[in-house]
């Protein structure tokens, strides 16, 4: 006989004072697991624990149901928040390990104060922003909005996005699909990314609003793959169009439905960048890549050394690019001013790629060994 027992968990961090308690409901089938999840809650050093038998005072609560299903063999972990309900599943008997369920039931917690931390940018050095044990990359940032790509529902990628007033994420799944790149554009209405609805990659467009998935219009004409969209202006979009060898860079019109090649540098290209009428991009040239831009029919070296270039983002007159000449793919700033070059992440020992900056903000991938990627945010000070 199950029987349903209620504790709190609350979680604060120890810089600053903001707490979320987590109203738990687990059965004796269950207690174990959530021992287990609580104990992993050690690892994080910013963050303490305290179990109470009673309701006591937190700035935002949310409801954890630890269930197990004996039919199936099945426990099963469900977050209410409010009208937002998630899931997840495990077995001894299944694929996913014991530790990945773990992660799964104290993400969301901690994504909770993150959100909050970010919201009031009461955060030191780093924010680590998202804790899923799942696949969470690809950042676009504009008004108060984080759009990304997770995994998290399920296996596909899917376009998420964080509303960073509200402290609030959502999903925007495209069913059958998986997405990468998403882009807001400038008026905040359109999404552009780079998604396999049909099949191959393409490039596709649609609105941000609540009717998404009915809108969605394929931009992306080729036979072969397309990749990495960014926005040109208002009304203009630019891709990655793989060919039988090699690959070339396309801008397409949305209102003259016209496409337009560029002639860039390099044998292949890569994650393109516009800033005002300048497009920066990576281009592989052998066996380096570097970062160059594309200026009213001409192409100009903006970065190009022995230790590989990737990933350009222009903020305030700086290049912000990532680059391994220290061994470990790193974030560097170049002062377009002043060639002067500093490091942005010096004391992260993972591989960091796909930077985004607005609002003094850098947001970035951190890819732990044996772990899928999280997002992390750094404040800029310039």
């Amino acid at each position: 006989m199950k029987k349903l027992l209620l504790l709190i968990l609350i979680i604060t961090t120890n810089l600053f004072s903001y707490t979320v308690g987590v109203i738990t409901h687990y059965s004796t089938e269950t207690y174990q697991i959530l021992l287990d999840a609580s104990n992993l809650l050690n690892n994080y050093k910013d963050y303490k624990v305290l179990f109470l038998d009673n309701y006591a005072s937190a700035d935002y609560f949310v409801n954890l149901y630890l269930t197990y299903d004996a039919t199936n063999d099945i426990y099963i972990a469900t977050y209410e928040d409010g009208n937002y309900k998630i899931s997840s599943r495990f077995s001894f008997k299944g694929y996913k390990s014991y530790n990945t369920f773990l992660k799964e039931i104290i993400y969301y917690p901690l994504e909770k104060i993150s959100f909050h931390k970010l919201r009031t940018r009461e955060f030191n050095n780093y924010l680590h922003l998202t804790f899923h044990p799942g696949v969470d990359e690809y950042g676009d940032f504009k008004d108060g909005k984080f759009l990304f790509i997770t995994d998290r529902l399920g296996g596909n990628r899917n376009i998420a996005y964080i509303d960073i007033l509200n402290e609030q994420m959502n999903i925007l799944p495209i069913w059958g699909s998986s997405e990468y790149y998403p882009k807001f554009s400038n008026d905040l209405k359109q999404i552009i990314f780079q998604g396999s609805l049909h099949g191959n990659w393409n490039i596709y467009i649609m609105p941000f609003s609540s009717n998404y998935s009915k809108k969605i219009k394929k931009i992306s004409s080729g036979k072969l793959s397309s990749y990495t969209p960014v926005w040109y202006g208002n009304d203009k979009i630019i891709y990655i169009q793989d060919l039988e060898k090699g690959n070339l860079m396309m801008i397409y019109d949305l209102k003259k439905a016209k496409y337009k090649e560029l002639k860039t540098y390099g044998d292949m290209v890569f994650t393109p960048f516009a800033s005002g009428t300048e497009i920066y991009y990576t281009s592989l040239n052998g066996a380096n890549f570097g970062i160059y831009k594309y200026v009213n029919g001409k192409n100009e070296k903006v970065e190009d050394t022995f230790y590989n270039e990737h990933d350009p983002v222009i903020y305030k007159e700086k290049l912000i690019f990532t680059s391994n000449r220290d061994g470990t793919y790193r974030i560097w700033m170049k002062d377009l001013k002043t060639s002067s070059i500093t490091c942005l992440t010096k004391d992260i020992n993972y591989d960091v790629f796909y930077p985004t900056v607005a609002d003094g903000l850098l947001f970035f991938s951190v890819y732990k060994d044996n772990e899928e990627p999280d997002i992390f945010v750094k404040k800029l000070d310039f």
